[in-house]
């Protein structure tokens, strides 16, 4: 379908270049298409753009499909570390998104309040809840919920967005099964246990 050509060719695009920088003639060249099926689909390069990120979270809500009522019954701690998992796994799977909120997040834009409102503090909420509940429980230390939330949002989703860096720092990426189950791994020792090591008996 050319309309999901379009799509697929503004996600990498505007995941790459950003809004600004991204031509709907881009878009269409990208596609294998003319620039008059980018208008006769979505009319404007902002619905575009839109369009875009809405099949980002429609994919990402398949992949991060943790119903949080199944695991209701589940304690605290072992949510939080499901769900922090779960993230870490969808970012390395998808990091289109975080890429296009690097480039929205440098300006106060319609389209950031937009991604805001319509998706991101819905998620945000989601962690902030899940860590107030595993506080509350005595599982986890006090702590400002907005605060770790944004460590574990840092770490989910740089590390991936990242991926160029770290090949040329590290000599190979983190998105690998590998590096994606030793990243899980290792953010929940320190988010949970800490970097100190155990006191010696």
């Amino acid at each position: 379908m050319p309309a999901d050509r379009l799509i697929s060719a503004a996600v990498s695009l505007f995941a790459e270049h950003g809004f600004d920088a991204v031509s709907t003639g881009a878009v269409a060249t990208a596609a294998g298409l003319t620039q008059s099926m980018v208008h006769y689909h979505f009319g404007t390069k902002d619905k575009l753009w839109r369009a875009a990120v809405e099949h980002i979270m429609h994919v990402r809500g398949s992949m991060f499909s943790l119903n949080l009522e199944d695991l209701r019954d589940v304690d605290p701690l072992t949510r939080l570390k499901v769900m922090v998992r779960r993230f870490v796994s969808t970012n390395a799977a998808d990091p289109d998104l975080t890429r296009i909120l690097i480039h929205e997040g440098m300006r106060d834009s319609p389209r950031l309040k937009w991604l805001a409102k319509r998706y991101m503090a819905r998620g945000y909420e989601t962690f902030n809840a899940a860590i107030e509940a595993a506080a509350k429980s005595g599982a986890v230390r006090k702590l400002p919920a907005r605060d770790v939330t944004n460590i574990i949002v840092g770490a989910c989703a740089l590390t991936f967005a990242h991926e160029r860096l770290l090949k040329e720092v590290y000599g190979e990426g983190a998105a690998g099964p590998e590096a994606v189950s030793s990243l899980s791994n290792t953010l929940i020792e320190v988010l949970f246990k800490g970097l100190e090591p155990p006191p010696r008996p």
